[in-house]
């Protein structure tokens, strides 16, 4: 990431952390309620494997560093990293912060080049991480939407606010998918 991007992401990750039902934002928006302490944070990061090794590991180590630097919730954090393969198919794993910053969750990784359709992985994030307080997908852009009233439902009515899109040079969030 140039320092540009990286003080986009920083800003992006800020406004989806406190937004409403974000893991910093006030009991009367949907943050932990006062007196439950820290809140516990759930994150998912998608690769799409369209990516080559080399740009999803760098890319993994870049967004890892950022989010350690954005707020002292990120140290301690569970970790789902998805492979975005095809439309069909998503690999997931639960790992450590630390494993995919040293490069170690990519040891097994292939690039797979498929054109995929991003409504299909969004039903596919809205069915199983539904209570990761932020969700990051690493992509080429190459992706294509058929349906966007299908896109704009599986968004609905959570997915929009915590999604973050990283594509070569931009940085997207959910609510801009839904313009």
């Amino acid at each position: 990431m140039t320092p540009v991007e990286r003080m986009q992401f920083k800003n992006k990750v800020q406004m989806v952390l406190h937004a409403p039902g974000g893991p910093l934002a006030d009991a009367a928006h949907g943050g932990p309620k006062s007196g439950t302490g820290s809140p516990v944070l759930e994150m998912t990061l998608i690769f799409d494997c369209s990516l080559s090794k080399e740009e999803a590991s760098l890319a993994g180590k870049e967004i890892v560093t950022v989010l350690k630097q954005t707020h002292e919730i990120f140290r301690n954090v569970r970790l789902n990293a998805v492979r975005w393969i095809s439309d069909e198919q998503c690999r997931r794993e639960v790992t450590a912060a630390p494993i995919l910053q040293m490069g170690r969750y990519f040891e097994d990784y292939e690039q797979d080049i498929q054109c995929k359709r991003l409504e299909e992985l969004a039903a596919y994030l809205k069915k199983y991480d539904a209570r990761s307080r932020l969700l990051i997908l690493v992509t080429d852009g190459e992706y294509i939407i058929e349906d966007k009233e299908l896109l704009n439902k599986q968004l609905n009515p959570f997915l929009y606010r915590k999604l973050l899109l990283l594509e070569k040079g931009k940085v997207k969030t959910g609510r801009q998918l839904m313009m």
